[in-house]
């Protein structure tokens, strides 16, 4: 499940958008924010590096990451939390939540995306369904979103009617059951620590086969 709310959140974030109705202001800052994220990813004189940077600046602006964080631990366990574990377990979801889609620039296609008419389910919160259109599939995709402080942010997503916030809640809530508080923090940077190894891997092996491939074609030249 995981892997696939990865791969789904990813290309929705990448996907071309399809207006459905009258737009709420939730919907447009999401609209917008999607815009944007496909014209950097099209833009072909910037570097992968530096699409990755600017998607993370954008989605930074329309993800409520402490929020977020908050809730997939839930009131219970967060209230045991004192302000240096918040702030660390906060740093360390967003970290984790970036990594889902980052890690996937590479595997942008043209996706396309149906916005459906908002719904309000409070007064400062609304519900964004849409409908991700992928190789002849078709995936719903319900965007949570608040009207906070710093705007309209996105608090949760459900995909396929699973949401994220409550996936990751059943994973922590499992850790905190049997363990403390700093127990799950020691794991999260762990992961995150394991996550930029990885990443760093596959940059330096991209580094590498573009060396062996710069020899091999000043070898051919020399050659000829």
């Amino acid at each position: 499940m995981k892997r696939i709310s990865c791969f789904l959140l990813f290309f929705l974030l990448l996907s071309h958008v399809v207006v459905a109705d009258v737009e709420t202001e939730a919907e447009k800052i999401l609209k917008k924010s999607v815009g944007k994220v496909f014209t950097a990813m099209l833009d072909k004189e910037m570097t992968l590096d530096q699409k990755k940077s600017k998607v993370i600046k954008i989605t930074n602006k329309v993800f409520g990451f402490s929020l977020m964080a908050k809730l997939s631990i839930g009131k219970a366990h967060w209230s045991k939390f004192n302000a240096k574990q918040r702030a660390e377990f906060t740093t360390f979801f967003t970290e984790q939540f970036q990594s889902f889609y980052i890690d996937k620039l590479d595997l942008f296609s043209d996706e396309k995306v149906i916005f459906k008419p908002a719904t309000v389910v409070k007064k400062r919160k609304v519900q964004v369904p849409t409908v991700l259109l992928s190789k002849g599939k078709e995936y719903s995709i319900l965007y949570k979103m608040s009207n906070t402080r710093a705007g309209w942010k996105i608090y949760d997503i459900a995909i396929e009617g699973v949401s994220l916030v409550h996936t990751y809640r059943s994973q922590y809530n499992h850790i905190l059951k049997s363990g403390k508080i700093e127990d799950l923090l020691v794991k999260m940077r762990e992961k995150n620590k394991e996550n930029k190894f990885c990443s760093r891997r596959n940059f330096i092996k991209l580094k590498r086969g573009l060396i062996s491939c710069s020899r091999v074609f000043l070898s051919k030249i020399r050659k000829s």
